[in-house]
């Protein structure tokens, strides 16, 4: 199976009776090819980060422009599933990525094993990549294979009805791209993802043949100088709580930890480690694309907010690790994470306040 130079897609209402690949046609024209799109990976982010750089990169559009534009900061759900895609915005992905963008995320969540299997097919025929939900213990290509279980995401980017393979694509190191028997996925998709006590982060919680549609609604916003401002702008307001979230949310969640800590013992710190992820990866690609734009731009205080927001990204590692290592004395723990949650919060305070010198003057 080829997915560059393959036919044009099967229809959808058609039966799949022949290879199906993504093809530059539909919401993804012009698109980079999978096959020659290069791994992109970051080492703050998790597979829900970069495997929409990937999709979205195939689309033709800038991913750091799409993800790293806008900068949000959510509330702490009182659930916070343990997988590693785990967001606070819930099924809502759309309010913190792609924010000033004609983008549209939706999860899928299919009954069985067939409807799975037929939804991604059906979505590699309307040009679309799906984002599938897995558990990492049932593929070969993880090193967790056959002995940790954790939710895991990675990228189906053809199906071949001959062998019966899906073409995936997981930049998670390793990473992996190449053919994937359908059966193999199919298991890992519906596993239980069990807490078994091999992970004590990201199991616990199934795939549930869960995927994920990226869908480009639109052409990709100019990022001009006027469009920028006012989107740095919407940006300060929203981390400032002006929604119930951002800033005075994380502060609350730091200060409440502790009375947490006593009552359930080390459960609110594995959890402190999950949340930290997706701020953690949202604030570097932020720091990136502040980067970018400011050379673009030729502005040069936007290069100074852009380090002031990658340390609030790097701060937040001392939360996380300290979290992490909670078990064996959760009380000390708990003091050494709002020890260090006071550190992030000053360092978002000033990350803002740069953000704000830079929106007048170059």
């Amino acid at each position: 199976m080829t997915v560059l130079g393959s036919p044009a897609p099967v229809p959808v209402a058609e039966v799949f009776d022949g290879p199906v690949s993504i093809t530059p046609t539909g919401p993804y024209a012009g698109a980079v090819s999978v096959t020659s799109s290069p791994a992109w990976y970051d080492d703050l982010c998790s597979c829900l980060q970069v495997d929409l750089v990937h999709v979205l990169r195939l689309g033709g559009w800038d991913p750091l422009q799409a993800l790293g534009s806008g900068w949000r900061l959510r509330a702490v759900p009182e659930d916070c599933e343990p997988v590693e895609f785990f967001h606070p915005a819930g099924d809502d992905l759309a309010s913190s990525f792609g924010v000033y963008h004609p983008l549209t995320l939706r999860w899928h969540r299919p009954a069985d094993d067939e409807e799975a299997h037929d939804q991604v097919a059906a979505a590699l025929a309307d040009g679309i990549v799906p984002i599938v939900s897995v558990d990492n213990y049932h593929l070969p290509f993880r090193p967790a294979y056959h002995d940790v279980h954790a939710g895991h995401l990675l990228m189906v980017t053809g199906y071949d009805p001959a062998t019966r393979s899906y073409q995936v694509l997981d930049p998670m190191p390793p990473a992996y791209r190449g053919p994937l028997p359908r059966d193999v996925l199919a298991r890992s998709r519906a596993s239980a993802n069990p807490d078994d006590g091999s992970d004590p982060f990201f199991a616990g919680s199934g795939p549930a043949r869960r995927w994920l549609e990226v869908r480009l609604e639109g052409p990709q916003p100019e990022p001009t100088w006027d469009w920028l401002r006012t989107a740095l702008r919407t940006n300060v307001e929203s981390l400032r709580g002006a929604e119930g979230d951002g800033l005075p949310a994380l502060a609350a969640y730091f200060d409440a930890l502790p009375r947490a800590v006593a009552a359930e013992g080390a459960a609110p710190l594995l959890r402190t480690y999950r949340i930290g992820w997706p701020a953690q990866a949202e604030a570097g690609l932020h720091a990136r694309f502040l980067a970018e734009a400011a050379r673009r731009l030729g502005r040069h205080r936007l290069a100074e907010a852009g380090r002031a927001v990658e340390l609030v990204s790097h701060s937040w590692t001392g939360v996380r690790i300290s979290a992490a290592h909670g078990e064996e004395n959760p009380e000390e723990a708990a003091r050494q994470v709002v020890e260090h949650g006071r550190t992030l919060l000053r360092g978002y305070e000033a990350a803002l306040y740069a953000v704000e010198s830079a929106l007048d003057r170059p």
